[in-house]
């Protein structure tokens, strides 16, 4: 691994990857698509304010140094740039976990676990008839999933958080404008998770609500769960399966009476997309992989093995991407 010298043009670098090698070999190589990302660019260095002109409004980042490419197919591209014909595309939609007060007390959605930021998913293997590991959390306050059968969830929400008080706003005619009209929502989202440990992923039926009183903001949530479909999409990363899962109408809105704002239910101050659940299930008779890929920990008194992993979620519209960190826990 090193860096290009970025002083001057880089006009191309290119490797084959390993697939990419082994049909050249083959004899049967041949480039009919490219994809285009930007990882190493930090947009914050654009300075409209440069002394000597336009001209060297964007040198910085021109001259910022990147990486040789890399002939790994799992680290060629982590952040896609999202093809579009429309030229007055102002904003893109990010992704992100929704855990907010109300909405983990008045719905299915779960918390992460305090400082840690990890996301519980219980095995009950090791529940006994005096200890049960969803038990042990709950005492401590610490929101689960169950990863034998699932019940509550992650909660995501994708949509243009240009922040509260600014424009444009979280009203239902924007998301129409800015989103909707853009093609910038994602009614469905591929799920890449650990094979090793999950054999599945439940998200959002097609009937879940997610929505406020436009008047008062009251939550009007109705979050049910249903299997993701299997995909055939490729990670790159080493033993990851995919699966599909849905994206609901988002439909906080922001409230035109009231002294609440939508703030208090949703994560996205602006134009809202759509919602969505992630809740894995985990493989049955996980034993032997907590030594080998885990570690232990004990939780008020009581002993526990657990596996991390990472959960990784992507817009098929958007490309908006979000990175889930899970910790599989039961009890030793």
């Amino acid at each position: 691994m090193a860096f290009l010298d970025n002083s001057g043009d880089i006009i191309l670098d290119a490797v084959l990857t390993e697939a990419g090698r082994r049909r050249m070999a083959e004899g049967n190589f041949k480039i009919t698509k490219f994809a285009l990302g930007d990882d190493e660019i930090d947009y914050s260095l654009y300075n409209k304010n440069h002394a000597s002109g336009s001209a060297y409004y964007d040198l910085e980042i021109l001259q910022t140094p990147i990486f040789e490419a890399f002939t790994q197919v799992n680290a060629g591209i982590n952040y896609g740039l999202l093809p579009t014909t429309a030229t007055d595309l102002l904003y893109l939609p990010i992704m992100k976990v929704n855990e907010g007060v109300i909405i983990t007390a008045d719905t299915r959605a779960i918390a992460s676990s305090g400082s840690s930021g990890m996301f519980m998913v219980t095995d009950s293997s090791g529940d006994d008839g005096s200890a049960a590991i969803r038990t042990v959390l709950s005492d401590n306050s610490i929101n689960s999933i169950n990863g034998n059968r699932p019940q509550t969830c992650v909660l995501l929400e994708t949509g243009l958080n240009t922040g509260q008080g600014n424009v444009p706003n979280g009203t239902a005619a924007n998301r129409k404008s800015y989103l909707a009209a853009n093609g910038l929502i994602d009614s469905r989202l591929v799920v890449f998770y650990d094979s090793r440990f999950f054999n599945g992923i439940k998200g959002l039926a097609n009937n879940s609500v997610f929505s406020n009183d436009g008047a008062n903001n009251a939550l009007r949530s109705q979050l049910i769960l249903s299997d993701g479909s299997r995909a055939s999409i490729q990670s790159g990363l080493d033993n990851y399966a995919a699966a599909m899962i849905l994206g609901i109408k988002n439909q906080i809105v922001q409230p035109s009476s009231g002294t609440d704002t939508e703030a208090d239910l949703s994560v996205i101050s602006g134009p809202k997309g759509i919602v969505a659940a992630v809740a894995p299930t985990i493989n049955p008779g996980l034993d032997a992989e907590y030594s080998l890929y885990g570690g232990e920990t004990s939780i008020s008194g009581s002993d526990c093995k657990f596996i991390d992993t990472t959960i990784f979620v992507q817009g098929t519209s958007t490309s908006a991407q979000l990175q889930i960190p899970i910790r599989i826990i039961k009890l030793a």
